[in-house]
């Protein structure tokens, strides 16, 4: 079954593998099944004398993480970040489509074609359920089934009283205008709301569509036992003053939660625990199933749903930094790992044996890079420059060179949005009739543009009106070192093009100042990251240097957003322009300004725009039409050029396990940016039971 899987056949009734489930969960969570027992049994598979399986070839499954036992901390307070592991040691918030970003949650149905003794399994997560109720309040449901590895419930009580914690930490005891805008309705119904402008806090209403996509997350800190967050809650409400508040704090601070204190407490969740001591080593830590077995002879306090789909009684976590990882990859040590295998990459088919394969690969829908301009230059605050050095530069070599041919992929809707979001965003209509700017080095239209900017050529070198020799800038951080490729590719190009680029590898330091409004924006260009799981992030202000918006910080006060009445971001780009009224168009008078009159032009607010589309009583068609306005504007100005998004996946052992099939929809579901922590506690993961398999080609 392994076998025909990776040779890509059909492995049920799944088809492309990419539809979401029913928003009716087949199985209602905190329901009893009909045993009495509290726990979901896997469906059995109807055959009047059932084959013998045997014993699976393994009862372990091995994973990495970049840390080590002497130093893991629990405490996510901690000002070092410790805590790597400790995702294999919750709950699944819930499941997100690697494709769409859409969450599925507690009871998701997933038919299981590699499992012998199953048809689907019912997948627990925390989360069984939202509702929002704008402008202001959200609802979240949680799974009554949920223990800590104690037996405790892991309940929005314990949510509450974490969350009260981390606004005390935050340090808003005694700061003004500020409010806990959290509490537990019930011991599994958890409600957070903005403010209603009631009083003297600010208002903060939201759209539907916005309080939507805050709901239900998958990711981030998962709540502590009430048993180490209550004292500090007591202490922090006791505090009479900010110095008996930095106390507490403090304390917190340095308060740590060790491997053996997190096993001592059974403050761990999900569906693997830790046991004995016996199971920690400098390089390993094995954690074992909260099972039905386990349960009765009185190993851990609960058994978990989720153990129940798996045939994996123990969880390998080895420890160590990325130099042990490429080693255990290459010695078959690790059993599943996030990746793609492709030639030139980090994980290729030279280092892995032939039973590590890659088990699938999708367009990463929220990560990808851009080419930001900084609009205070005068050759980049010209349209015509702009678009010249985007046609300029062979934007698939610059991928290549940078992340390898097999984790970039070329964006093909230029929206400033991501491939992913634009096609599940806007109508094919309204793409296709988008302009498509050069992905190739297209240096005869390039000069093209040039020319149409004022722009002459002499000597080999391009020049601009005033007789200047056209040179920018281009800064990254030497500690990305797929920016390097990206960038020697775009100086080389523009460089054999006539233009000038100075290239400066940087500091994280010094290259994050230089980008900072508030330092002055001392840059031209630099390679960027650019991602976020809605439109409307993209299509936003933000005053951060770290922003991938659409417009920065006001002008005159980087460290604002923008009004809706702002003329000018802080960098330097207009926000109330004129746009052509045919979608596609690019038409613009010769040596056209910073903000071109046009002859058939539509005036848009941008600034207004992206606060319009978080105001709450737009109707559907409404948030879309500002959606298109946004698109349509990046297309015609590019104020920065969007150029890749990534490829991501995950390579498993295909000798001693059974998978999904390449496209099955188990393989659709991740935690973060995590399919192994989905796989692992999910219980999808299924040990063989025969060591045979197809080597790779």
């Amino acid at each position: 079954m392994g076998a025909v899987g990776l040779a890509g056949c059909p492995s049920g009734s799944d088809g492309g593998g990419t539809d979401e489930p029913s928003s009716t969960p087949t199985a209602t969570p905190g329901d009893a099944p009909a045993s009495g027992d509290g726990t979901d049994e896997p469906m059995e598979t109807a055959t009047d004398s059932p084959t013998p399986l045997g014993e699976p070839v393994t009862d372990v499954i091995r994973v990495f993480q970049a840390n080590s036992p002497s130093v893991f901390d629990a405490n996510v307070w901690t000002p070092q970040d410790n805590t790597t592991g400790m995702a294999y040691m919750t709950d699944l918030h819930a499941l997100q489509n690697v494709h769409t970003r859409q969450m599925a949650y507690s009871g998701t149905e997933i038919e299981t074609p590699w499992k012998p003794r199953t048809e689907s399994v019912s997948v627990m997560t925390w989360y069984t359920d939202y509702e929002v109720d704008a402008p202001y309040d959200v609802y979240e449901s949680h799974d009554d089934r949920a223990t800590y590895w104690s037996g405790d419930p892991f309940d929005a009580d314990a949510r509450e009283q974490h969350f009260h914690v981390d606004y005390f930490q935050a340090g808003n005891k005694f700061t003004e205008d500020t409010a806990f805008t959290q509490e537990a309705t019930s011991q599994w119904e958890y409600h957070w709301w903005n403010t209603d402008g009631s009083g003297d806090l600010p208002d903060d209403a939201q759209a539907q569509h916005v309080l939507a996509s805050q709901a239900g997350p998958n990711d981030g800190d998962m709540p502590l036992h009430p048993d180490f967050t209550a004292p500090y809650l007591e202490r922090y409400r006791d505090a009479s003053n900010a110095e008996a508040v930095t106390a507490v704090t403090d304390d917190l601070a340095s308060d740590r939660i060790s491997l053996q204190r997190l096993m001592e407490n059974g403050w761990g969740s999900g569906p693997y625990e830790l046991r004995s001591e016996d199971d920690v080593g400098s390089a390993k830590l094995t954690l074992r199933l909260r099972d039905e077995a386990a349960a009765s002879a009185g190993d851990t306090a609960t058994a978990h749903p989720n153990a129940a789909n798996t045939n994996v009684s123990k969880l390998a976590i080895q420890w160590g930094d990325g130099d042990r990882r490429q080693t255990l990859a290459s010695n078959g040590a690790l059993d599943l790992n996030g990746n793609i295998v492709a030639p030139n990459g980090l994980y290729s088919r030279e280092t892995l044996p032939d039973h590590m394969q890659e088990l699938t690969r999708w367009l990463r829908s929220s990560g990808g890079d851009k080419w930001r301009f900084n609009w205070h230059n005068p050759h980049l605050q010209n349209l015509w420059v702009r678009r010249a050095l985007v046609a300029a530069v062979d934007w698939t070599a610059a991928g290549t060179n940078g992340w390898g041919d097999a984790r970039s992929v070329p964006i093909e809707n230029h929206t400033y949005l991501l491939d992913a979001q634009s096609q599940s965003t806007f109508s094919g209509e309204f793409l296709n009739n988008l302009h498509s700017w050069p992905m190739e080095s297209d240096q005869e239209t390039a000069a093209e543009y040039l020319r149409r900017g004022g722009y002459s050529k002499q000597g080999g070198q391009w020049v601009d009106p005033s007789g200047n020799p056209a040179a920018i800038d281009l800064i990254y951080p030497s500690s990305i070192a797929d920016y390097a490729g990206a960038a020697q590719t775009i100086k080389a190009n523009l460089s054999n093009f006539g233009f000038g680029v100075n290239f400066t590898s940087q500091g994280w330091s010094t290259w994050s100042n230089n980008l900072k409004a508030s330092n002055g924006l001392n840059y031209d260009s630099s390679i960027f990251w650019h991602g976020y799981g809605e439109p409307f992030s993209y299509y936003d202000t933000v005053p951060g240097w770290w922003s991938g918006t659409i417009a920065m910080g006001k002008a005159d006060a980087p460290t604002q957003k923008v009004d809706a009445d702002t003329e000018m971001d802080a960098q330097g780009k207009p926000l109330q322009v004129e746009i052509p009224s045919e979608v596609g168009s690019i038409e613009a008078p010769d040596e056209a300004g910073i903000d071109p009159d046009l002859s058939d032009g539509e005036e848009i607010n941008l600034a207004s725009i992206v606060h319009e589309l978080r105001e709450p009583g737009k109707s559907e068609s409404e948030v879309q039409e500002l959606y298109r306005m946004c698109a349509r504007y990046y297309n015609y100005y590019l104020p920065h050029f969007v150029f890749h998004q990534y490829t991501w996946g995950a390579w498993g052992n295909v000798r001693d396990f059974e998978w999904p099939a390449s496209g099955h929809r188990g393989l659709d579901y991740e935690r973060g940016f995590g399919l192994s922590p989905a796989l692992i506690l999910g219980g999808l993961a299924e040990a063989s039971y025969d060591t045979e398999f197809q080597p790779p080609e």
